[in-house]
């Protein structure tokens, strides 16, 4: 039961710092448009993009290895 609670709290820690990294570069490559500038006036409706959901799984398979690695690492090192 400790080996399965060690690999979930790694997964949560490894899952919200890479998140974090992604939503800190996002923000840092992130480059607006110039539309405010040359519209009168703001609309009433919102046009939403696209989302793209191969990202977070991407994140969270690695986020599943780091855990993985992480955890037989730390067997490793208790057994010797």
């Amino acid at each position: 039961m400790k080996k399965h609670l060690l690999f979930v709290g790694f997964f949560v820690v490894a899952f919200l710092v890479l998140q974090v990294l992604s939503g800190i570069l996002l923000t840092m490559f992130y480059t607006p448009s110039n539309q405010w500038g040359e519209a009168s006036a703001l609309p009433s409706q919102v046009m939403f993009g696209n989302t793209v959901s191969i990202a977070p799984l991407v994140i969270s398979l690695i986020a599943l290895v780091i855990a993985f690695g992480s955890v037989k690492l730390i067997n490793k090192k208790a057994v010797h």
